[in-house]
């Protein structure tokens, strides 16, 4: 099944209310809800681009494919490559692990990226 998934996004960019967040986007309070509840029944191609304006991030971004139990698709089927398994929390379990040193490291690392 594919989904839209803010969730992950949400988490990192730190947005810590999401509902007033994509209200204060534009988008009405019942479409807020329905998003942060991972409920929306469509997404129009103006909100999903909006989206991708908002967060700076491409569509493929957005959504998450989780196969149903019965569903049977070949392992390299091209929609696992929207797959995105709990990137995260492994990012925020190998952050809280660091030392400070480190990360003081890793943020001169990230950076000099721009």
């Amino acid at each position: 099944m594919i989904k839209l998934n803010l969730q992950p996004i949400f988490k990192m960019k730190g947005i810590t209310k999401p509902v007033k967040y994509l209200i204060e986007r534009g988008h009405s309070g019942s479409y807020a809800n329905a998003v942060v509840n991972d409920k929306p029944l469509s997404i129009p191609f103006k909100k999903l681009e909006k989206f991708c304006i908002d967060f700076n991030c491409t569509p493929n971004d957005l959504f998450d494919f989780v196969p149903e139990k019965n569903q049977k698709l070949p392992g390299n089927h091209a929609l696992y490559t929207i797959s995105k398994g709990d990137a995260i929390g492994e990012i925020h379990k190998i952050l809280n692990e660091l030392p400070v040193s480190k990360i003081q490291e890793l943020y001169g690392i990230l950076k000099n990226t721009e």
